[in-house]
């Protein structure tokens, strides 16, 4: 079955799924027939956000249009929108612009491209000296603000400055050799939020205290770019809408009457879905688990996500981590970064950070028979429900 024709024919019906991760599985369920989830056929295919390969914007009729391709090195991404209004020729300029600010912040935040403004201050800071100044584009400063206040609140559990652990986990993978507890050390030692200071006046400038402090904000930034896309589509004049990046989603406005439903894909069984998400309205949903991008070493797999306090992978008992919002309280990125602190935090710790950030959360773990758990915050129930219950009550 063609998933672009099966949204466009039951579009008023359940219109997105969560992809978790970094993985190509579609999940979608049809409003003639609520109980059935499909796998779709084939998956988005790698484009690049130059002006000549904008993915195709598909119209799904009743005013609704959607594209979606693979971006930021495989991860699954769609825009859906309505603008009932306007021509194919305005809907084309909006889904165009769209996904340039995808690719404008992806080459802003790629510690990967030497080019990129993130791989720019960490050279400057391997080479500079302590204390150091740097301008930074309102971009990064913004990020940096919500990652100081996640790291502060979560007693440094989330940390935008893991990025020397990050790439020693990188290159033992590549070398097949667990790291030394002296390499570890080592890198633990140019870590460390607390070491960044943010200006408070007017100008976008942070300052190093130690040297060197480099940094990779992959655990949030996916969050923030849904959140520019977000607010693009609704300058744009964009009353109803949906912007999906992996496991960062933000829905708002009227879905034909009907709530948003996101799928939370099975932890295991990545063609299942574990629960669902419904709301009307505004909704933003921030999944991080342990489903794809495994490091593996030997006969041995490590998570991809890194505890800032030990320079180890977390624990590979915790399967996902789901951090979700209704309304316009929160943002992505605040969530996606609240997620990953949960993470490494674990269950009962985590959900307690989510407890005091006032955001709701379910957590999935392994527990002590090797079955999957999960414990959520008083506030996930009003919207979520595992996905058996979800079908005897439709």
């Amino acid at each position: 079955m063609n998933h672009i024709h099966f949204f466009k024919k039951y579009l008023s019906g359940v219109l997105i799924v969560l992809i978790a991760g970094y993985g190509s599985y579609l999940l979608v369920s049809s409003s003639t027939n609520p109980h059935l989830y499909i796998k779709a056929e084939g998956s988005p295919q790698p484009v690049e956000t130059d002006s000549e390969k904008i993915p195709a914007l598909t119209d799904n009729g009743d005013g609704w249009w959607e594209a979606s391709g693979l971006i930021y090195h495989g991860i699954p991404t769609r825009i859906l929108f309505f603008l009932p209004s306007m021509g194919k020729d305005q809907a084309d300029g909006i889904n165009a612009a769209a996904w340039r600010e995808f690719d404008r912040i992806g080459k802003i935040f790629n510690p990967f491209d030497p080019a990129s403004e993130i791989a720019r201050m960490n050279n400057v800071s391997r080479t500079g000296h302590s204390p150091m100044q740097m301008d930074v584009s309102q971009d990064v400063y913004t990020v940096m603000e919500i990652s100081q206040d996640i790291w502060a609140r979560s007693h440094g559990n989330f940390d935008p400055t893991v990025w020397p652990v990050k790439q020693l986990w990188r290159n033992a993978e590549k070398n097949q050799r667990i790291p030394s507890d002296q390499d570890i050390r080592k890198a633990l030692q140019s870590m460390g939020f607390g070491k960044v200071r943010l200006s408070d006046d007017q100008k976008q400038r942070i300052c190093t205290l130690e040297h060197p402090v480099m940094f990779d904000f992959g655990g949030i930034v996916k969050g923030y770019a849904v959140d520019q896309i977000r607010r693009m589509l609704l300058d744009a004049g964009v009353t109803a809408g949906l912007v999906q990046l992996g496991g960062e989603i933000a829905a708002f406005g009227n879905n034909e009457n009907e709530p948003w439903r996101i799928g939370i894909q099975h932890p295991i069984q990545m063609g299942k879905v574990w629960g669902v998400i419904e709301a009307k309205g505004s909704l933003r949903v921030s999944t991080s688990g342990n489903y794809r991008q495994a490091i593996q070493i030997g006969n041995r797999s490590f998570y991809h996500i890194f505890s800032p306090k030990t320079g180890w992978p977390v624990s590979e008992k915790v399967m996902g981590v789901t951090t979700s919002c209704m309304g316009e309280n929160t943002s992505s990125a605040r969530l996606d970064g609240i997620a990953t602190a949960i993470t490494v935090l674990g269950p009962k710790n985590g959900l307690a950070l989510a407890e005091n950030l006032s955001i709701d959360a379910l957590i999935l773990y392994e527990a002590a028979d090797g079955g999957i758990r999960e414990i959520a915050t008083k506030g996930m129930t009003s919207h979520y429900m595992r996905e058996n219950r979800y079908r005897e009550n439709r």
